[in-house]
């Protein structure tokens, strides 16, 4: 199906559902972002996502949260300790 059309048809049946404006590629991005999030490897985000090279993947969608920065330096601290 062309983007477009798809893009269009999405619309359509969300606004029918009166649910917020929200796009098609809006939800692709949360989709992505919450299996990097869940510790889901790369290579298959990056196979669910479709994109060429797992580099796309990680610059877009790796970007570091609070609750995983604290654990990282939690496990440093142990180690050190």
């Amino acid at each position: 199906m062309e983007p477009t059309n798809l893009s269009r048809s999405f619309a359509r049946l969300r606004e029918a559902a009166g649910l917020p404006g929200v796009r098609l590629h809006d939800l692709r991005h949360t989709v992505v972002s919450l299996l990097m999030e869940l510790g889901v490897p790369p290579h298959v985000v990056q196979a669910i996502a479709r994109h060429a090279d797992v580099k796309i993947t990680l610059r877009v969608y790796a970007h570091a949260n609070l609750d995983a920065m604290r654990q990282a330096l939690g496990k440093l601290d142990g180690r050190l300790s």
